[in-house]
């Protein structure tokens, strides 16, 4: 026989719930345990061999489940405070997409309140008058420049006809323009450009130019060549 007596093992079958369970394989992985059964043997050998009487046992017992409670609902706060971060994310973008929603509207309404600007082209004659004077060197390639100055005779505008171009100018700007210039006594250009400004300097020199104008030193007094210029 063998020296010591084999001792013999009886069956113990306990009933958990599934979280208490899962506690029990958390706690069995902590303490080294590769089962949850070998870990609660452990517990109840440790157990009787300290003797500790049965009321103790129950206390161990209750400490026990009350700790695996206890983990238990601290996971599930944590869960649950992630579910309300989520909830209250989800109603910040329904917010958000609502506002967005609301601006759309906005926009929309106000285009459509919006009145419509008439579109206004100026012709020819308009522009002429606005700007006084057209040289035909500075059109756009794109403008038929016969069929414009053509315009622009059929309309009354004063159009010079020049040796290297075609002048177009307001009437009004030109009878101005031949009055300014009939009454200025001197012959330097600042003080031309001074009296007839910027555009009516640039008429003087296309028709000095074209000698189409001159200044007698003696009357100190511009001049226009007879019948070069209506």
């Amino acid at each position: 026989m063998d020296n010591m007596e084999k001792k013999q093992e009886r069956e113990l079958r306990v009933r958990v719930t599934e979280d208490t369970y899962a506690r029990l394989e958390d706690l069995a992985r902590r303490e080294g345990f590769t089962s949850v059964p070998d870990f609660v043997a452990h517990l109840l050998i440790s157990i009787t061999k300290e003797k500790t009487p049965v009321d103790e046992f129950e206390r161990f017992k209750t400490r026990l489940e009350r700790y695996i409670q206890d983990e238990l609902n601290k996971r599930l706060a944590s869960l649950e405070g992630l579910r309300k971060q989520v909830v209250e994310l989800y109603e910040k973008i329904e917010e958000l997409s609502q506002k967005v929603v609301n601006l759309e509207d906005s926009l929309k309404a106000k285009q459509e309140e919006k009145p419509k600007e008439a579109i206004t082209r100026r012709t020819g004659i308009e522009r002429l008058r606005e700007e006084k004077v057209v040289f035909e060197s500075k059109l756009p390639a794109r403008i038929q420049r016969d069929r414009l100055f053509a315009y622009f005779e059929r309309m009354n505008a004063i159009v010079l006809k020049l040796s290297k171009e075609r002048v177009a100018v307001d009437p009004d700007y030109w009878r101005d323009f031949k009055n300014k210039l009939s009454e200025l006594s001197s012959s330097r250009e600042e003080d031309i450009s001074q009296v007839l400004g910027n555009t009516g300097y640039e008429l003087w020199k296309a028709l000095y130019r074209d000698s189409l104008i001159y200044y007698d030193p003696k009357a100190k007094k511009w001049r226009f060549v007879e019948g070069s210029v209506p």
